[in-house]
């Protein structure tokens, strides 16, 4: 189900990510296929300081999933 300012969000997914373009939409439609129907959800990326096309592709998908969250850090922060 897509979040809308007025649902609540019942579920977040957050999935930390440091130049990880290529693995982007597959996990992104991974979760999908999972959740989609049964939950409001959120997908929340957190952009470690990527240094390839991480945040580029990221922002594209974002103008076409409303429940996809990008936090960019300007440089890497590391496994925590």
């Amino acid at each position: 189900m897509p979040v809308s300012d007025q649902t609540p969000v019942a579920v977040s997914i957050v999935v930390p990510v440091r130049n990880e373009a290529d693995n982007i939409a597959p996990l992104i439609a991974e979760i999908a296929a999972a959740l989609d129907g049964r939950w409001v959800y959120e997908i929340v990326y957190v952009n470690d300081g990527s240094t390839d096309t991480t945040g580029e592709r990221l922002s594209a998908i974002m103008t076409q999933r409303r429940n996809l969250r990008q936090l960019r850090h300007a440089v890497s922060s590391g496994q925590s």
